[in-house]
């Protein structure tokens, strides 16, 4: 993790979730909200070890970054260039696409100084939460309707 990696973690019902991030966000007035894509990790190594999202593989967790960051975009009236330069977790054990989704949202407010109420963080962590099923899936978070899909 760098100087730069937000990380989110929650234990709850027995369940760790936990993920990482690097994102670099810029202000961004010539044009429509803007997500770029650096990926450069390596992806699974072994048993337990922490999973970075590389170039190619991982679609679950891509999308979801993206799905977080546009909701993200939607509770600022301003524009915005996010460059996702990692995404680290570990998958089917603790990182799910909607704890992806999530981590990254956060990031998002924390680089901007958004400041999300209490009410609205327990809304939206009892939905992350609430991904996780038996057998796994990958499923992909809507925060707008609080919803996922697969």
């Amino acid at each position: 993790m760098n100087a730069n990696s937000y990380r989110w973690t929650k234990y709850k019902n027995g369940i760790s979730s936990v993920a990482v991030v690097s994102i670099n966000v810029e202000s961004y007035s010539v044009g429509p909200n803007t997500i770029i894509e650096n990926y450069s990790g390596q992806g699974f190594n072994s048993q337990g070890a922490i999973e970075s999202v590389p170039p190619i593989g991982y679609e679950s967790w891509k999308i979801a970054a993206k799905h977080g960051l546009e909701y993200a975009f939607s509770l600022t009236k301003d524009n915005w260039k996010v460059t996702i330069n990692s995404i680290e977790g570990r998958s089917v054990t603790d990182t799910t696409p909607s704890v992806v989704a999530y981590t990254i949202f956060r990031a998002f407010c924390d680089k901007i100084n958004l400041t999300l109420s209490e009410e609205v963080i327990s809304k939206l962590e009892e939905f992350v939460l609430s991904a996780w099923t038996n057998p796994y899936k990958e499923l992909i978070p809507d925060f707008y309707t609080l919803t996922f899909s697969e």
